[in-house]
């Protein structure tokens, strides 16, 4: 799949956005909340030649910059124009994308015109985190209409939010006031310290979720061009009952967890190895069920200290050492942070991360790269109305465990024309191989299909079913399909 925000980065590519990391209070009347709205359009994932009906999304947002706002990217997400409305003003400003994080969530927009600036008062987020305290969200849904609400900090932990891939801080906050979590911004009730942005809120159970300051200085602050975040490239197990313990030799005086799963061309992948037992993180001891005792927050999950732990000394970019039990002898290891390998993925799930789906179309059937977002295009019933083989694939199979980087290709369906009639049935069948070669991913699939010198495009199934075409009969029913069901074209394979 293609990221569609190419484009958009490399515009942005030599932008120094300079965002000071010190933390000033305050006020109500201070001129730094603005009003959000983008008009999206996301793709079809089961027909990637359509898009889906328009919507309008709002979400709020904060001055951090010169003409720099702050907010959602749920907002931004496959956006078609996106407006911004400043506290005090009629007038819509247009607003460009200047980065994204996928895994926090967040979003950097810029106004392009110099008036909007004006009575804008940008904010700095800094460091420091108030918890068990009382805060106020500060937001305004009209003209000349700005409210504040009561809500409470509660503790810092580390979880996937925005359903990326990587572990972040978060601040769990309740309010009994309703709340949106469409980016207003928190600020200590006593201090006015900007706290973070609330990203997520249930009124049924009253909680929600803060991307806390110091996280969002990282968003902030980091390079354009590179990702913000490292990863620890593994996932682990608890050790918590005495036989397994026991069974991996660990000591009495240790405790530690076990490594489950190793993600190729990750930091973990040439240094750690399966059933290694994690002890120590830097000078942080891990306990069984995998955390450790921040100084000032804690108990936290242990990849605060890979992913975020700037804190302590830790974190992107740095070398991290590390204890382990490998076969019941001690060793100590340089860990080296890198960013989530993208190419670990055989199967995107979560967020789409802002990717635009990509199909081929081989006489009239249509394949493409399986995917989490292609399944729940079924519906909310999407897991009793999907194949089952499709779903065991998703649940078990989305990391190349192997280190290759290879794609699940789907016939995902056929368009029902006179020269296919006999593969009419065939839909969501994994595909095998093509004239004895099997592709890696879609793009390989297309070039298989197109450089091949026989006269016979032999298409093997994961169900046992062979489906033979003469390549001037995929030509031509390829034109008929598109005739027919009104689609661009064949492919929409960027060359």
């Amino acid at each position: 799949m293609k990221n569609i925000l190419t484009s958009v980065l490399l515009s942005f590519f030599f932008l120094s956005v300079e965002i000071h990391s010190k933390s000033q209070p305050v006020g109500k009347d201070d001129n730094f909340i603005v009003q959000v709205k983008s008009t999206v359009q996301y793709p079809n994932f089961i027909q990637p030649w359509r898009f889906k009906n328009p919507e309008t999304r709002h979400s709020y947002g904060v001055v951090v910059g010169e003409n720099l706002i702050l907010t959602t990217a749920q907002t931004v997400y496959y956006q078609t124009n996106t407006e911004v409305q400043k506290f005090g003003s009629l007038k819509n400003y247009t607003a460009k994308l200047v980065k994204i994080d996928h895994d926090l969530g967040l979003a950097l927009l810029r106004v392009e015109e110099k008036e909007f600036g004006t009575g804008l008062t940008p904010i700095q987020f800094g460091s420091e985190i108030f918890l068990a305290s009382t805060g106020t969200v500060l937001e305004y849904k009209e003209f000349r209409n700005l409210s504040e609400k009561k809500i409470r900090t509660i503790k810092l932990d580390v979880d996937t939010y925005a359903n990326g891939y990587i572990e972040l801080p978060y601040v769990e906050v309740q309010s009994d006031d309703k709340l949106e979590g469409i980016g207003e911004l928190i600020v200590d009730e006593v201090s006015k310290i900007p706290q973070g942005l609330l990203i997520y809120f249930k009124d049924s159970q009253n909680t929600g979720k803060m991307v806390p300051n110091f996280t969002i200085n990282q968003f902030l602050n980091c390079n354009i061009t590179k990702k913000c975040f490292s990863y620890k490239g593994f996932r682990f197990r608890p050790l918590t009952d005495a036989s397994s313990r026991s069974f991996y030799g660990v000591r009495k005086e240790n405790s530690g967890v076990l490594i489950a799963e190793i993600y190729p061309e990750s930091s973990a992948s040439s240094l750690l190895k399966l059933e290694d037992v994690l002890l120590e993180v830097g000078p942080y001891k891990i306990d069984p069920k995998g955390y450790f005792e921040h100084p000032k927050y804690g108990k936290i999950l242990l990849s605060y200290l890979f992913h975020s732990g700037e804190d302590l000394g830790l974190g992107k970019d740095k070398k991290i050492p590390l204890k382990i039990l490998r076969n019941s002898k001690i060793m100590n290891i340089d860990f080296e942070m890198k960013a989530f390998p993208e190419t670990a993925v055989k199967i995107p799930f979560g967020n789409t991360r802002y990717r635009k789906p990509e199909y081929l179309m081989l006489g009239g059937i249509v394949f493409l790269e399986l995917s989490e977002h292609y399944l729940t295009e079924f519906g909310n019933q999407w897991r009793t109305r999907v194949s089952k083989q499709l779903l065991y694939l998703n649940d078990y199979h989305r990391i190349n465990n192997t280190g290759e980087t290879k794609k699940v290709i789907l016939l995902s369906q056929v368009l029902p024309l006179p020269g296919n009639q006999a593969y009419h049935s065939l839909q969501q069948v994994v595909l095998k191989k093509v004239n004895g070669k099997e592709p890696k991913d879609i793009r390989d699939l297309f070039q298989i299909a197109t450089e091949s010198e026989d006269p016979f495009l032999v298409i093997e199934l994961d169900d046992g079913t062979q489906v033979v075409f003469e390549k001037e009969e995929i030509t031509n029913l390829n034109k008929e399909a598109i005739k027919v069901f009104h689609i661009p074209k064949s492919h929409n394979l960027s060359e």
